[in-house]
This record gives structure tokens, sequence and C-alpha cells, in this order.
């Protein structure tokens, strides 16, 4: 059985115009990839936290046209601990849910919850928010989709138990719903170890009870500089420095994959997603290659 390898479709490439989503579809099928991570914010499917009908179902005619497997990304502002108007937020959070059911994915990756102001610190800060992802859970159960929760990095003020994957494990253990998961961010754990100084093994063998998707692309392990705020600089001057989180095509940075993929493949099922920026798409297929190599090294440990 051949393991699928995907590749997203960027949000910001896309921005609702459904001709560049087609013309990405194709470049895609061209470059061999057999699984495509689709935005639904990328292509305009959410307002006001509620799913658009009539553009789902445009988005779906198109991806019915390719023989791809799909997984969804999930809105990036998109936040269950927001305290304005946290409702919108978890509506947001079902409708990438209902729209993963009606392409016909089984995952739905949230990019995770996070807080700005001072309150709730301490042992029970993110009690509430696994009260949250529970119902979250109960939800993604009636639809036959799970939900992945992906680390992430050190960004300016925010707080987030997701930069440490130990403690995002934490939390999604306490969940305790098979429907809740966590989606590994190869690149965001390794930026988030060297900068924060815990282990990048020992972080993945933690999150692999509850692994149910991957992200992966390369960078130098050279966190954001603190006085860009923690968004970084633009891609085009991000490179020349070498800074922060730059997805470039897994190989081409200091990630040591050769160390940790062993770690994945014995038990990990599902799609091998690649994150590649999108000016670097020229790489694609070396991309495929890289991987397909990683895994014919390791072929004896893979589960399909």
């Amino acid at each position: 059985m051949q393991v699928p390898v995907g590749i997203n479709a960027d949000s910001g490439t896309i921005d609702g115009n459904l001709q560049i989503l087609q013309s990405l579809l194709d470049r895609f099928q061209r470059a061999g990839f057999s699984a495509v991570e689709i935005p639904v914010h990328g292509v305009g499917c959410i307002l006001g936290g509620k799913l658009l009908k009539p553009q789902t179902d445009r988005v779906k005619r198109i991806l019915e046209r390719y023989p791809f497997q799909y997984t969804v990304h999930g809105p990036d502002p998109v936040n269950l601990c927001d305290e304005r108007s946290p409702e919108i937020h978890a509506s947001a959070l079902k409708a990438s849910i209902d729209f993963a059911k009606a392409i016909g994915s089984s995952v739905v990756v949230y990019h995770g919850s996070f807080r700005m102001s001072e309150q709730r610190r301490g042992e029970s800060e993110w009690a509430d928010e696994i009260e949250r992802l529970k119902r979250i859970g109960e939800y993604g159960e009636k639809q036959g989709v799970t939900v992945a929760v992906e680390n992430i990095f050190r960004q300016g003020m925010e707080r987030t138990y997701r930069i440490d994957p130990r403690h995002l494990a934490e939390v999604i253990g306490a969940v305790g719903n098979p429907k809740v998961g966590i989606c590994f961010d190869f690149g965001h754990a390794y930026l988030s170890a060297r900068e924060e100084g815990f282990s990048y093994l020992e972080a993945l063998r933690a999150v692999l009870p509850y692994l149910v998707h991957v992200h992966i692309h390369d960078n130098l392990g050279i966190p954001n500089a603190r006085e860009s705020g923690g968004n970084g600089k633009k891609p085009l001057d991000a490179f020349v420095i070498g800074e922060g989180d730059l997805h470039l095509p897994p190989g081409w940075g200091m990630i040591p994959y050769g160390e940790v993929l062993p770690e994945v493949f014995p038990s990990y099922k599902g799609v091998w997603m690649m994150e590649i920026h999108p000016r670097l798409s020229d790489a694609y297929e070396e991309g495929i290659r890289w991987l397909n190599s990683m895994m014919g090294k390791n072929s004896s440990l893979i589960n399909v």
C-alpha cells in the first residue's frame, strides 16, 4: 500500500480565488502528490463563524475532479480562548469540521488556542480549554471528523500550552477523546526546542500516543528576533537571515529528520503532509523524492 504524501494549498495564495485553487491542484498533480490540505478560510467558505454552503459546494465540485485524499486546515485566527467572542470562534471550528465532512476529509487541523491576558495562571489555567475541546470532540464524533491540535513556537506575548509539545500532550490526554488528537509540526517543534531548551526527541515521543496528523518542513532553528514582536520578517527577508518558520523543503534545513522519523514510522498511519513555502514550489518534486528516500531507508518500520 502506498503511503500518502501531501502538500498544503497555501491560504494566502488562494485568497478566495477558486481559479487559483484549480491551478494549484494541477501543479500538485503534476508533482506527484497523493494528498492535499485545503484551507477552509483560504477558499472562502466561512463567514462570521458560519459555513457558506454555496461556496462549499463550488469548492467540492472542483476537488472532486482530482484523485487526491484531502485534509483540512482550519482558520488560523480561530481561538477557543478568545475573550471577546468565543462563541464565534467555536462556531468557526465546528464549521471547519462541517466543511471537512462535506469534502470527504476525516481530519481538521486546529492551529490552537492562546491567551493574551494574565488571567488563569496556575495549574488550572487550561481547564476551560480542556472542556471546550471535549465539546469539539463530541461534535467531531457526530461528523466523523478528527480535530488535530497543532503545536506552535513562541509568538509575541501570546500564552499557550502548544509551545512545548509535552504540554500539548498533557492537555490532549486530559481531553480523552480519540476525535481530538495532535498535529505534530516538525518545523515548529524544532524552533521551540531551540528557543525553550527542551529535548526535541523527548517532545516528539510525548505526542506519539495522540498523533493523528503531521506537518513536514524544515528551518535552520533560528528563532524570530524579539524586536520583531515574534511575527518574523517577510519571507523574502527571512530567507536571507535564515530566521524563523521558513517552511523549507525537508532536508534543506537543520531538523534531524534521520533521527526523529524512525520514532514516528512504526505507529503513524496518516498523511505525510508537507508544508513548503509557495515561493519554493519548484522544489515539490525534490521534497517527494526526499520523503520517499526516508521511507525507503525505514521501510521495515512503516505501518500501512
